[in-house]
Order: structure tokens, then C-alpha cells, then sequence
């Protein structure tokens, strides 16, 4: 089964190579960082609190996914969500999510949390058939948080 492997530095220029123009961006980070991107862009995880950054490979070793984990009180906050977008379509993304809330149940969480953009109807297609539920105070917001437990 593949796992998660802790981000490196030499993974940062490979994610930024996912994000191809200034609407990607968002999309991947929302309004907090702007075009053009940088890989050193990546290497903010000192700004948040516990915050991890861990890869998904594929069986070749080559990087195919891409999340960031926050823990925030009883809450691991999952951002930052990327398949690399040559193997788009073809499961690394449910697989990224699977192994993510495994992870997250192995350090004792209890629930996961989640933004998206409410115009990114595939991820939230995605996100709910693997149990998040939206919440409805933000279903009519530019992103809409969504939640499980795990």
C-alpha cells in the first residue's frame, strides 16, 4: 500500500510544477498566496503551528500527491490538497484522502476538517464520498468547510 513520506526540499519545485497559472493557485491554496508561484513559496510551514507537509508517491517513487496537515485543537485541518495533474482522474486522490484519515487516526484524531472552493465541484465530489459533510453556514461562500469524523 503506498503511504505518506514526509515533504522534503526537494519536493517543493516538483508541487509547483502542479500549479500552472494563478487559478490553480487558488484553487490549491486560496487567497493567501498569489501569482506567480514559487517553490520557496511551499516552505511557509513555520507559519502555522504544528503544521506538516507530506507527499503521496506513486509505486515507481515517482511524487503524485501532495497535502498539508494542521492540527488545530481536536481538529486536524487538511490543506493544501494536489494530485499531480498527469495522473488527475485516476484515483491518487481518493487514495491521498484514504491514507490521510489513516494517518489522522493513528495519531488519535478525532475529526478532520476541510476547505474548498464551492466552484471545485470535482474535489467536492470527491471529499464527499469518502464522508465530509458541508457546512451549511458556508454553502453559499466563495469556500465552503467541510468536516468527518474519522
Amino acid at each position: 500500500m503506498r503511504s505518506l513520506r514526509p515533504r522534503t526540499g526537494e519536493d517543493l519545485p516538483i508541487v509547483a510544477s502542479w500549479i500552472t497559472n494563478a487559478d490553480a493557485l487558488y484553487a490549491f491554496a486560496g487567497p493567501w498566496v498569489t501569482w506567480p508561484f514559487l517553490p520557496s513559496d511551499l516552505d511557509d510551514l513555520h507559519k502555522r503551528q504544528g503544521a506538516t507537509a507530506w507527499m503521496l508517491d506513486a509505486m515507481g517513487g515517482s511524487p503524485v500527491g501532495h497535502v498539508q496537515l494542521t492540527p488545530i485543537d481536536e481538529t486536524l485541518r487538511i490543506g493544501r490538497l494536489i494530485v499531480a495533474p498527469t495522473v488527475r482522474g485516476q484515483g491518487w486522490g481518493r487514495h491521498l484522502l484514504t491514507v490521510t484519515l489513516e494517518y489522522a487516526r493513528e495519531l488519535g484524531i478525532e475529526r478532520v476538517q476541510l476547505g474548498v472552493l464551492a466552484s471545485n465541484t470535482p474535489a467536492r465530489r470527491l471529499y464527499e464520498s469518502v464522508g465530509f459533510r458541508a457546512d451549511p453556514e458556508t454553502l453559499e461562500e466563495a469556500i465552503v468547510f467541510m468536516a468527518r469524523d474519522v
